[in-house]
């Protein structure tokens, strides 16, 4: 096996361009064909129901019909054809690498292209196999969830978990591990099925069982690798976004006071974590197809007699006519960094209008839906009051969420089959605490006259289809008790809210949604009430263009409610309302930059601050600090050494390819060389700067003291370059008509990406150019 990886990897190396581009080629490709496929379906779809969007029942229905499965089934032979034509193309630059040829990406392309008549018969082949693989275990898993977890309410199992819960998960848990040991046997198996067909000729049907019989003696071997390649995907995934989330822990600090430079910095982040995402699953798709290309090579004779053509491969070197482009290529980036960055400023709000809405009453603080719940949600300041309704057996409308009291009592009753009188001998707060023992399942009329005068409330209808004149009954008891201006009604049925909308017209509605296909602005709602993972900012522009408000459900923590209220969203439905008015409070306390720290980290996926963001950012930058103290350590042990020596001086002005391309760009272009000159106006101050980074300070620091001086040079370059403001002022206001306060700031942002650029790439013992004592010998 080690044979076979060390092969696989002297194959990925120099071609990992061509593996880079082919990727890309076939990602676009899946976008634009599964974009217009997605579209045509949703359209169809929303044809067939007569209604501009569909929410999660009418979805679930369609999931669960002929026609929903056989979509589903489409889309996975859709994806399966894009990864067989990658597979095979990809394949085909290693089977030339075999015989020390090389093959162009275009040769490549057109390598699967000629082959997709067979590459789409082995798709169609697959899909069945997997299905016929799959379904009985799926069959058997359904048929235990239906007898031993379908008697009750569902949330009483997932919250109870009594012993049938148990055994259930244990059977299910053993059919998916006889499953997943049964599937990865046979994709061992059929290994080396598309090697065969692109490469031997063996027709697609019979690819599988060719496959089978190779692979019979040698399967220990290839699951062996698959696994390997498997546990290198993965760990190449975790060191990438660990290496982004560590380099976002060591820059945000220095930037904490502007919010122009963290949004660019996090423009970079993001961009930077794009790139690294589609490069790592680029090498994972490329290592994959040369590590079947190696084992289809060692197995099967046939394999090894294959010749492909060749096709040119350019070659890329470092010279000096390409290094412009290379520093075009930064500017590039740096643009398309600072359109990201300020895209994600666009999406944010820096005041906060959001409304507490207590689920359930204050569910995390007393038992759901009961007076107790009620009366916290009151005491702790809530806008508004969710609570859900039903109909019992007597056409009384009780509050409870679910269909029967399992999870609230252990009692076998459901609503609809009991009258009133029946329900409110049941204990339905001693599950919570002992101390809420008194507590029983409160009327409608009961919640209406509590919440009265002191909050308002947002009624949700609940229908498991017993239902007989709920809408009816419930609006009766909200203008009986004269509260139709202060109450909301929602529910995830439409056809539900549609029926109220009827009986009264001017009455706020509102549709609940954890998933939707089509606009949801476009239905008939007067808010949106939706699960948190649908909440993006293109929904709140929407809904709020469209005159609807949008809540956001079940948000508990601080992180997510300070997430949701940057989106701007109108209404943070939660179990703890009191603290979502502490994150108001405390969010008032913030600046903009404050802000924008707390909602990007969770979407760049490194620890965000806590809302008391003082103590984290001191944090923070002793992380930095404490990182560099250890490299300078290392400097000053090296170069306290008898054969560290000094090297003569030497500057190549400002680094990282600024005076290069400002060179380049004045030799290129005669009015920029008119105004600007051929050096850039603060050349002398990186060139002082890089005397004091040439001797690093000297020997016989302590890494402390090397530390400071570092900072010290870094600071003086920083009012080295403001200074040229002043020397510059006249000209740029009369050549660009600005004034002395844009000119300040002008500068004052160039000094500080300056001071950024150093501050990070100037460390000691970096092995750059540089870095910190470059005049000494590296101390790597």
């Amino acid at each position: 096996m080690s044979e076979i990886i060390r092969v696989t990897l002297s194959r990925l190396r120099p071609a990992w361009r061509q593996i880079l581009t082919i990727h890309l080629c076939y990602t676009g490709l899946g976008i634009i064909l599964f974009a217009p496929l997605l579209g045509v379906l949703g359209q169809v779809l929303l044809k067939f129901s007569g209604k501009p969007a569909l929410a999660d029942m009418d979805l679930l229905f369609f999931a669960l019909s002929p026609t929903g499965m056989v979509a589903l089934v489409l889309f996975a032979a859709a994806t399966i054809v894009i990864s067989a034509f990658e597979l095979g193309s990809l394949m085909a630059i290693g089977v030339t690498n075999v015989s020390g040829k090389s093959m162009g990406v275009v040769a490549a392309l057109a390598f699967s292209l000629s082959r997709a008549k067979q590459l789409f018969h082995f798709a169609a082949w697959l899909v069945v196999k997997l299905l016929f693989t799959v379904a009985p275990f799926l069959l058997a898993g359904g048929m235990v969830a239906f007898f031993l977890i379908s008697d009750y309410d569902i949330n009483f199992y997932l919250a109870v978990q009594p012993p049938e819960f148990w055994g259930a998960a244990i059977i299910i848990g053993i059919i998916v591990v006889v499953m997943a040991g049964f599937l990865i046997r046979r994709l061992v198996g059929w290994s080396l099925a598309l090697p065969l067909v692109l490469f031997v000729g063996t027709a697609p049907a019979r690819s599988f069982s060719a496959s089978l019989k190779l692979t019979r003696q040698s399967s220990g071997i290839i699951l062996r690798a698959l696994v390997a390649w498997a546990l290198g995907t993965l760990l190449l995934g975790v060191m990438v976004t660990a290496g982004v989330h560590f380099l976002a822990a060591v820059l945000v600090p220095l930037f904490i006071d502007s919010v122009t430079l963290l949004a660019i910095l996090f423009g970079l982040l993001t961009a930077l974590l794009s790139i690294a995402a589609v490069m790592t699953t680029a090498l994972a798709s490329g290592s994959l197809a040369l590590l079947l290309a190696a084992l289809a090579h060692q197995l099967e004779p046939q394999f090894r007699e294959v010749d492909l053509p060749s096709g040119a491969q350019r070659k890329f070197n470092l010279t000096k006519k390409t290094r412009p482009w290379l520093v075009l290529s930064l500017i590039a980036g740096v643009g398309v960094a600072t359109f990201i960055g300020f895209s994600l400023l666009d999406q944010i709000q820096f005041t906060d209008d959001a409304q507490v809405i207590a689920h359930r009453g204050a569910a995390g603080a007393a038992p759901e839906n009961t007076m107790a719940s009620i009366r916290r949600a009151i005491a702790d300041g809530t806008d508004w009051i969710e609570i859900d309704v039903q109909e019992t057996a007597d056409g009384e409308i009780v509050v409870i969420h679910d269909s029967d009291f399992m999870k609230l009592a252990g009692v076998n009753v459901r609503v609809w089959e009991a009258n009133l009188e029946q329900l409110v001998e049941i204990d339905i707060g001693s599950w919570f605490a002992p101390e809420f023992s008194s507590e029983r399942v409160p009327t409608l009329a009961d919640v209406l006259a509590e919440v009265k005068g002191r909050s308002r409330l947002i009624v949700e209808l609940k229908y498991y289809g017993h239902d007989q004149q709920l809408e009816q009954r419930v609006v009766d008891l909200i203008e009986t008790a004269g509260m139709q201006d202060d109450t909301m009604i929602m529910s995830l049925a439409y056809a539900g809210i549609q029926k109220v909308r009827s009986l009264r017209p001017n009455w706020k509605i509102g549709l609940l949604s954890a998933r939707a296909i089509g606009d949801l602005t476009r239905l008939d709602a007067d808010f949106l009430a939706v699960n948190m993972a649908l909440a993006r900012p293109a929904l709140v522009k929407a809904a709020h263009a469209a005159g609807k408000e949008l809540y956001v459900w079940t948000v508990n923590d601080a992180l997510s409610m300070s997430q949701m209220m940057s989106l701007g969203v109108d209404g943070i439905i939660t179990d703890e309302p009191l603290l979502a008015r502490e994150v108001l409070t405390a969010r008032a306390e913030l600046n903009s930059a404050q802000r924008l720290l707390l909602y990007v980290s969770p979407l760049l996926g490194f620890e965000a601050p806590s809302l008391s963001i003082e103590s984290n950012d001191a944090e923070s930058d002793d992380t930095s600090v404490n990182l560099e103290l250890g490299l300078q350590q290392r400097f000053q042990d090296r170069i306290s050494l008898p054969d560290s020596v000094l090297a003569e001086f030497t500057s190549d002005g400002c680094s990282g390819g600024l005076s290069v391309g400002w060179n380049y760009f004045a030799e290129q272009l005669g009015v920029f060389r008119e105004r600007h000159g051929t050096r850039p106006p603060w050349e002398s101050c990186c060139i002082e700067h890089d005397r004091a980074y040439h001797n690093g300070g000297g020997a016989g620091l302590t890494a402390a003291q090397s530390f400071a001086a570092r900072e010290q040079a870094d600071e003086e370059l920083r009012a080295c370059v403001l200074t040229t403001a002043t020397d510059r002022g006249d000209q740029l206001r009369a050549e660009y008509g600005i004034d002395d306060e844009q000119v300040a700031a002008l500068y004052k942002t160039i000094a500080t990406s300056m001071h950024l650029a150093v501050r990070l790439g100037g460390m000691p013992c970096t092995g750059l150019a540089w870095r910190w004592g470059y005049g000494w010998p590296d101390c790597r």
